[in-house]
C-alpha cells in the first residue's frame, strides 16, 4: 500500500516538474513581496513597518489563493485533456492512491512557494527596517504568513472536487478559486460586529485566524470551520472520482 502511494507520489512529482503554471505560480508568489520591496524603496520610502508588512499579507492572500487554484486547474485538466486519466480510470491502481498522491504533491509546490515567499518577506524586513528586525517580530510574521498560507491551502482543497467534476473544463473551478481570493480578502475588512459569522464562512476565517489572538475562542471556530472545509472538499472528490468513467 505505501510502496504504491510512493510511486504515485513519485509519478505525480515528475507531471509538476513538467507543469509551466506550477514553475509560474512559483515566481508570482515569489514576486509578491519582492514588488512590495521595491515598492517601499522607491514609491514609498515613509511607510512603516506593521503597515508595509499587513500590505504584503493582503497582497498574498488575495494573489495565492487565485495562484494556487491555477496550479491545480491546469494539472488536472491536462490530465483529462490528454487523457491520461483513463490509464488511472481503467488500471487496478486505487483511485484514492491517485487522488491522495495528488493533493500531496500539489500541497509539497505549495509549501515550497510560501517558503520561498516568507524568505524574502524577511529578507526584506532586513533591509527596509533594521530597528525593527527584531527575533519577537520575526517570528510574530512568519508565524502570521505561515498560519495564513496554510489555512488558505485547506480551503483550496474544495478546488480540486470542482475539478474532477469539471473534468476537462476550466471555468468553473477558476470562478470558484476567484470567489475563494476575494472572500479570503475581505475577512481582512470584517467589522468587529461581524466577526462570529466570519469565522464560521472557511474562507474569510482564513483572514480572520490571524486577527483573532491564537487560541482564542473565534480562532478555534475558524480553525475549525477551515479544517471541515478541506476535509470535505477532498472526500467529495474521492467520491466524485471514484464515481467517474471513462
Amino acid at each position: 500500500m505505501l510502496l504504491a502511494l510512493h510511486n504515485a507520489v513519485c509519478s505525480e512529482i515528475i507531471k509538476f516538474r513538467r507543469n509551466k503554471m506550477a514553475w509560474v505560480g512559483t515566481l508570482i508568489i515569489a514576486t509578491i513581496p519582492l514588488f512590495m520591496i521595491w515598492n517601499r524603496l522607491v514609491i514609498d520610502p515613509q511607510r512603516e513597518y506593521m503597515e508595509w508588512l499587513m500590505s504584503v499579507l493582503m497582497l498574498n492572500t488575495l494573489i495565492l489563493p487565485i495562484v494556487n487554484g491555477f496550479v491545480i486547474t491546469s494539472n488536472m485538466q491536462r490530465e483529462y485533456q490528454d487523457r491520461t486519466i483513463r490509464n488511472v480510470l481503467t488500471a487496478p491502481v486505487s483511485r484514492e492512491k491517485f487522488l491522495t498522491a495528488k493533493l500531496v504533491v500539489w500541497f509539497l509546490w505549495y509549501l515550497i512557494s510560501f517558503c520561498l515567499s516568507e524568505v524574502i518577506v524577511i529578507a526584506g524586513c532586513y533591509i527596509l527596517f533594521p530597528v525593527e528586525f527584531t527575533t519577537r517580530n520575526m517570528r510574530y510574521a512568519l508565524s502570521l504568513f505561515t498560519q495564513n498560507n496554510f489555512f488558505s491551502f485547506i480551503v483550496g482543497i474544495p478546488i480540486l472536487l470542482i475539478c474532477v467534476k469539471q473534468q476537462a473544463l476550466f471555468y468553473p473551478s477558476m470562478l470558484a478559486t476567484l470567489g475563494s481570493a476575494v472572500l479570503q480578502a475581505a475577512g481582512l475588512q470584517v467589522s468587529e460586529e461581524l466577526i462570529l459569522p466570519a469565522c464560521i464562512c472557511p474562507w474569510t476565517a482564513v483572514s480572520i485566524s490571524g486577527m483573532v489572538g491564537w487560541g482564542t475562542q473565534y480562532w478555534r471556530i475558524c480553525t475549525i470551520t477551515i479544517t471541515v472545509c478541506g476535509i470535505i472538499g477532498f472526500i467529495g472528490a474521492l467520491v466524485s472520482f471514484k464515481r467517474q468513467d471513462q
